[in-house]
């Protein structure tokens, strides 16, 4: 069984920089240009440590907010 992990984007934060998340297929990204980090989602768990989060190239990482913000528009 596998969770809707959207309702948590609304109420987590990165752990690194306080700043919003959005979900990219199993895991959470942190919106904030300057963090970009992706925090994995394990046996439907978040895992929100910011020493096992992995940074995201900028590219990618713009491609993912856009996504989410024409999404939710």
């Amino acid at each position: 069984m596998s969770i809707d992990l959207q309702p948590y984007a609304q109420l987590l934060v990165c752990p690194a920089c306080r700043s919003k998340l959005v979900v990219d297929g199993r895991s959470f990204l942190c919106r904030k240009d300057s963090c970009r980090l992706r925090y994995e989602v394990k046996d439907d768990i978040p895992v929100m440590l910011s020493d096992e989060a992995k940074p995201v190239a900028p590219d990618e990482w713009a491609a993912i907010v856009q996504r989410d913000l024409s999404a939710n528009s």
